[in-house]
């Protein structure tokens, strides 16, 4: 009996064996379903169409096509901010423009159609019409009458529904010239704005948009920021170059000084008042002393200080610019310079003194001799000392080094010094 248990336990040993050894021996028909199942799934197209060809009604052909066009007005069009409604004797098709091909009556259909690259319309049982170029208007009135002869019996319309895409490059004084998208909707600010704005010397009177038919528009954006009339904001086209000029110093032009927003060079209009200009340029402000606006003018050689507004009247407002003007307009800041840890520019307070401004700007009184701290008045052209000198809109503080510094940077130095001289007579600079 012993015996017979241990043979059974041998025997159930070897099926239990011989089991893991077929199950380790590869399954050639496993592996190439399992290959067959990793390989990539071939699509039969031409069994697709066949089974639609052989199964769809009429009916399902009509749905199905309708779904397709559906679709592909979804992927054509996208939501659009318009100003106002498009005006179609004014709005020129090109391509991309996507259509509405609308017929009632005995026939009921709808269809999107888009404006070939060719800008060419196909219109279905017509055929094609050339649209790239026409106004909408005239486009709809063309496939209306050649509709007609194909659709008895039946009403035809022809509606935009979306706009197309195209492309508009800006260069010349923007901060990032390039290649931008744009719709036939969008205007030449915007594509400026896009574009990162003009940079500090771009000429806004005289921006170029040359067209793709060779013609040339001239866009003045200083003039839309002030009065804002949007019907000098044109359309951009696809194709368009928008070129921003910078200041030509071979025309008319002034320099704007002690302003630290404003300090420039600017190109200036023919006869063009002082008053206008600073108007157009924003620089006059409700805070601005029109008093304290000084010209520098050069005449036969000599220099002459004008403050045409120093005495307001009627005569004050018609002074005319000439080209080399200097404009000095009342500074809204106050210039630390000298033995302080930030010189530069601070906003102009009332009735602060130049030791209150040395140490706004980190002035060090060990380092800065604060009883020799010097303002220059710009209005009057005069320096006063002083660390309690009342300090006004404009000036310029200077706080001086103490000689104690002077020496501690001499001493520095003196070690560089030798060891330079040393090395030239070791190199035989110095005669022996």
């Amino acid at each position: 009996m012993k015996y017979n248990c241990n043979v059974l336990q041998l025997v159930l040993l070897c099926i239990l064996f011989t089991g893991n050894i077929f199950s380790q021996i590869p399954d050639k028909q496993k592996e190439k379903q399992e290959e067959q199942s990793t390989l990539p799934t071939r699509i039969d197209f031409s069994k697709i169409f066949q089974q639609q060809k052989m199964e769809m009604t009429r009916e399902e052909f009509d749905t199905w096509k309708e779904q397709r066009d559906r679709e592909l007005f979804e992927k054509l069009t996208e939501p659009q901010a318009l100003e106002k409604a498009i005006h179609p004797e004014e709005y020129l098709i090109g391509p991309g423009d996507v259509f509405s091909f609308n017929i009632w009556g005995a026939l009921e259909k709808h269809v999107y159609l888009p404006v070939l690259p060719e800008g060419k319309l196909l219109i279905p049982s017509v055929g094609e019409i050339d649209a790239a170029g026409k106004t909408l208007a005239h486009v709809q009135k063309l496939v209306k009458e050649k509709s007609l002869e194909s659709y008895e019996n039946c009403r035809i319309s022809l509606t935009l529904a979306a706009l197309r895409y195209f492309r508009v490059h800006v260069a010349g004084e923007v901060k990032f010239p390039g290649t931008f998208i744009a719709q036939a909707v969008d205007r030449v600010s915007e594509m400026i704005v896009e574009a990162g704005g003009i940079t500090e010397r771009a000429w806004k009177g005289a921006i170029e948009i040359r067209h793709a038919d060779s013609t040339k528009d001239v866009f003045n954006l200083a003039e839309f920021e002030m009065d804002g009339n949007i019907s000098k904001d044109i359309y951009v086209q696809g194709g368009d170059v928008i070129h921003v000029p910078s200041v030509d110093l071979t025309k008319q032009y002034v320099y704007i000084e002690k302003d630290q927003e404003y300090a420039g060079v600017y190109q200036i209009r023919t006869s063009e008042k002082l008053i206008d200009f600073i108007t157009r340029i924003r620089a006059l402000k409700r805070n601005t002393d029109l008093s304290k606006i000084v010209v520098e003018r050069k005449n036969n050689n000599k220099t002459e200080y004008i403050s045409p507004f120093i005495n307001p009247d009627s005569l004050s407002f018609d002074f005319t610019l000439q080209s080399g003007d200097h404009i000095i307009l009342p500074s809204h800041y106050v210039y630390v310079k000298g033995a302080v840890r930030n010189p530069g520019a601070y906003p102009y307070v009332f009735n602060l003194t130049a030791k209150e401004y040395a140490g706004m700007a980190g002035g060090d009184y060990r380092a800065g001799n604060i009883k020799g701290v010097s303002v220059y008045h710009v209005r009057t052209g005069k320096t006063e000392k002083g660390a309690d000198v009342i300090v006004e809109a404009g000036d310029v503080v200077n706080l001086p080094e103490t000689f104690n510094l002077r020496l501690q940077n001499w001493v520095r130095i003196i070690p560089t010094i030798t060891s330079l001289i040393l090395a030239a007579k070791a190199a035989g600079f110095f005669g022996e």
